[in-house]
């Protein structure tokens, strides 16, 4: 088996990224939901994580299924 060596096009996000993406799930959840939990909050900030580390931006974030 091949080693994989490439360097992924994502890089770790700092302190800064994470609280800005933290701001962004707040004010989204507060626009979809109504009325907003902190689980509303939370689920909004984890997709934000998930996007942001493959690339993506907010689409789909308060998407509920």
């Amino acid at each position: 088996m091949e080693m994989h060596t490439a360097i992924s096009h994502t890089a770790t996000m700092d302190s800064e990224q994470c609280d800005e993406l933290f701001e962004l799930a707040v004010n989204l959840a507060h626009q979809a939901f109504s009325p907003c939990s902190d689980e509303h909050v939370e689920g909004v900030y984890a997709r934000l994580i998930w996007n942001a580390l493959r690339g993506l931006d907010s689409h789909g974030a308060v998407t509920v299924h």
